[in-house]
């Protein structure tokens, strides 16, 4: 699975019943137990050679934190209100870009496994505010599917999340293994989301993910089972086709898909932390993406010119509403001054929150005032 050749215990996760399962499903593996996570601390930073070892190790540990977690937004971008359920950190898959290969400091795969913990904090939160629309999702510190067969965890949140009329479950994949859990739907209230990139890109800078046409087929066998979709075009990568390239990826997802399935469509474009260009050097050397043009951002990220980035938002807006106008269509960690560029309008993080929440639920109108009815109605 994934070509794992280590795993690793917590000793105080070795009884838990998620340990068990995956200890049986991976036999082949032998286990060592250890102490802590801290006994995997090989560099601070990881070195690329740590990096690359982590792809090939799963540690099983206990998460000491909340699993609930709001989406880390910077105040100078709009925010999408996203929460995020962190059951697991890092990713099989391998893309030269991921910024998860600077933010950790441990070489593995980690899966928490106290997930008694999980559904208590899922549902004290919403418990607490049952009339609350809540967008939860997994995808943020690692892909929502590429683990699935092994742990199973998807099953289990869509059993969860049927329960609480308000909650949506969003599972942000690259992945196309969709077939174990196609039988729990139909439920509009999961949203299976695909990373779509051109396929000359998938194929150079994704290493070890799924090309464009698995992806659509199973976001086809998603919609078919009755589940709703979005789709990310994150990260957008400038080189010279990249204009027809893709404007094709844009009709070939609407050629596999209806467009009533879609709730949303996010736009993002590169950008990563400075020391993520060295790491990308050393770990993908063929790699181009990171040689062109970039500023220093109000993040601290790097990110192309403000020009480039509206001109490449704007195209792909124009191509979406050319096939499906009723589609909605948000900038994923943008500037007021971007979506005024794009949309001719900026929304408040709370305003592009709540109309996220509309898409999710539709059958539930939500109270506003009608000065924000008016603002909402220039997003689309």
């Amino acid at each position: 699975m994934f070509g794992l050749k280590r795993l690793y215990i917590e000793k105080a996760a070795q009884h838990d019943e998620v340990t068990r399962e995956v200890r049986h499903r991976l036999v082949h593996l032998p286990a060592q137990i250890i102490p802590g996570k801290e006994a995997l601390r090989l560099h601070s930073p990881l070195t690329p050679q740590d990096i690359s070892w982590a792809k090939e190790t799963l540690l099983l540990a206990r998460q000491q934190g909340p699993f609930w977690r709001g989406c880390p937004g910077t105040k100078e971008y709009i925010c999408c209100g996203y929460q995020i359920l962190q059951v697991m950190t890092n990713c099989p898959m391998d893309c030269s870009y991921c910024i998860l290969q600077a933010y950790f400091n441990l070489p593995a795969l980690t899966v928490f496994t106290n997930w008694e913990d999980l559904w208590g904090e899922m549902e004290a939160k919403l418990a607490a505010r049952p009339e609350k629309i809540q967008r939860l999702g997994t995808g943020e510190f690692g892909d929502s599917l590429a683990l699935d067969d092994l742990l199973g965890l998807n099953r289990q949140l869509i059993a969860f999340i049927s329960r609480w009329p308000h909650a949506i479950l969003e599972i942000k994949t690259k992945w196309h293994r969709v077939e174990p859990l196609l039988p729990l739907g139909p439920n509009p209230r999961v949203i299976f989301a695909w990373s779509l990139n051109t396929p000359r890109l998938i194929r150079q800078e994704e290493h070890g993910a799924p090309p464009l046409e698995a992806r659509l087929a199973a976001a086809q066998k998603c919609a078919q089972a009755g589940f709703r979709l979005a789709f990310h075009f994150d990260p957008l990568i400038y080189y010279p086709d990249w204009e027809k390239d893709y404007h094709g990826v844009v009709a070939r997802l609407f050629a596999a898909v209806p467009a009533e399935a879609i709730a949303w469509i996010s736009l993002g474009a590169l950008r990563y932390m400075p020391f993520l260009k060295n790491i990308m050097r050393q770990r993908f050397p063929a790699s181009r993406i990171a040689e062109e043009e970039f500023i220093t951002a109000l993040d601290g990220k790097k990110r192309y010119f403000k020009t480039l980035r509206a001109e490449m938002f704007s195209r792909l807006r124009q191509w979406i509403a050319a096939q499906a106008p009723e589609v909605f269509v948000y900038l994923c960690m943008e500037s007021p001054w971007m979506w005024r560029q794009v949309f001719g309008y900026a929304p408040e993080s709370q305003e592009l929150s709540r109309r996220l929440d509309e898409r999710a639920l539709p059958h539930l109108p939500l109270e506003k005032s009608s000065d924000e009815q008016v603002s909402c109605l220039k997003i689309l």
